[in-house]
């Protein structure tokens, strides 16, 4: 029974690490774009003439990246945290404050992303659009939402490896200059 659970919760981790790092693939194509649109645009107000609406379309895909980039940070643990006055108290208690840490992070990203379904709905309902392009603004919300609902499985993943982790007695490894 053992091998069962520790099986579907290693199925688990290999498939958030997955969703993180296709997330970090899809803030990097984000940025990607954005730099390209940028450069064209510099190029076009050069020689001919910038691109409309280059800067709400820029504007979107950074704000996505970031969005997109979440899960992997927290998947990381890397988070700000301080470590200094903990760590004199050995790795229990620096276990048992990344666990309070990670749970606050989870509380914190599922009541942005409660809010943020608000928004979406509320963007959808009253019809905004961007100024220039006249884009419908609930589709960036919408994947915003999607990417926000995905970093909250990240966190609750993270959450379960800490308690697993602190089960089996393991220290909990934190980024480089996180805790």
């Amino acid at each position: 029974m053992a091998t069962a659970v520790s099986t579907s919760f290693e199925r688990l981790e290999r498939a958030c690490h997955s969703l993180a790092s296709a997330l970090v693939l899809f803030g990097g194509f984000c940025l990607v774009v954005a730099c390209a649109l940028t450069v064209a645009s510099i190029v076009g107000s050069v020689t001919i003439r910038p691109l409309p609406g280059e800067i709400e379309l820029v504007e979107a895909l950074c704000g996505l990246a970031v969005f997109a980039f979440l899960p992997f940070c927290q998947l990381k643990r890397g988070h700000v945290g301080v470590d200094i006055l903990i760590s004199a108290f050995g790795p229990k208690a620096m276990n048992w404050t990344q666990l309070i840490g990670d749970i606050v992070i989870a509380i914190l990203i599922g009541l942005v992303t409660w809010r943020h379904a608000i928004g979406t709905m509320d963007k959808f309902g009253n019809g905004e659009t961007t100024p220039l392009l006249l884009l419908p603004v609930w589709w960036g919300f919408a994947i915003a939402l999607a990417l926000l609902v995905a970093n909250l499985l990240v966190c609750l993943y993270v959450i379960a490896a800490d308690i697993r982790d602190i089960r089996r007695g393991k220290t909990i490894v934190a980024a480089m200059g996180a805790h």
